[in-house]
């Protein structure tokens, strides 16, 4: 929120209201839905919709900036097509002005969708959007030009949850495509195991466990598992912000 990361915040939840405390200031009540089969499609329709905006955006700026050279020419020499668009677009006009992007930087639009308190609902169970946030959420909205090295808009997703692995919850397929994981102190031995015997794959099993006490053992502390660290010694954070770095890391 401070360094305007995202554009949009979206939140999937059932309880927005009993933690409008937490939310409000940062997501607007047009942009929260509740957990239904269709929540999840609906934002990625309202992404695509703020892509088009862009794009569309793109193409009056473009077409001004041709304008403006246009309007040099006389009006036999300017294309019939694009003397047409500039009629309809008001750029004829004496006091037209040509919009400014609606965000503060003028980019693709950036947005996040937090799922919140959902396992055993129908956005989880039955939505068909899942699967599509999990495999291809930095490919949602694609562009027809990229910029900055982005091909698309993109959606960001953060999953809270009380339980890492249950039934009608979090899927695999979820899990095995999770950039971050971030786990606060869990007393339940079998749900450890589960994490452990997924992690296993990806991280040394017996420095999790030294990340995992260290970073748990105050209250309310978490530890932060970074599947892409920029080097294999920032796997690891405390709270979020503290690396954990440990000798057996090479």
């Amino acid at each position: 929120y401070k360094d305007k990361t995202f554009n949009i915040i979206y939140l999937i939840s059932p309880s927005y209201n009993s933690n409008k405390a937490y939310f409000e200031k940062y997501i607007d009540e047009e942009n929260v839905f509740e957990p239904t089969k269709g929540s999840i499609m609906e934002v990625i329709s309202r992404v695509e919709a703020d892509r088009d905006e862009w794009e569309e955006f793109l193409k009056k700026k473009k077409m001004h900036n041709k304008y403006k050279k246009d309007i040099k020419l006389k009006i036999d020499h300017i294309d019939e097509d694009d003397l047409v668009y500039y009629h309809q677009s008001g750029m004829l006009d004496d006091n037209f002005q040509m919009p400014k992007w609606r965000y503060e930087k003028e980019e693709p639009p950036k947005s996040c969708l937090i799922l919140d308190d959902i396992l055993g609902s129908p956005a989880i169970l039955q939505s068909s959007g899942l699967t599509k946030i999990a495999t291809l959420n930095r490919h949602i909205a694609s562009l027809k030009e990229n910029h900055s090295g982005r091909s698309a808009c993109g959606l960001a997703v953060i999953i809270m949850a009380q339980s890492y692995k249950m039934n009608n919850g979090i899927s695999r397929v979820l899990r095995e495509n999770l950039s971050l994981l971030t786990l606060f102190k869990n007393k339940q031995i079998k749900q450890l195991d589960s994490i452990r015997e997924e992690l296993s794959n990806v991280v040394d099993v017996d420095v999790f466990n030294k990340a995992y006490e260290t970073a748990t053992a105050e209250r309310y502390g978490s530890l932060t598992v970074d599947f892409n660290p920029k080097e294999l010694k920032y796997t690891f954070r405390k709270n979020l912000s503290e690396l954990l770095i440990f000798p057996e890391i090479k």
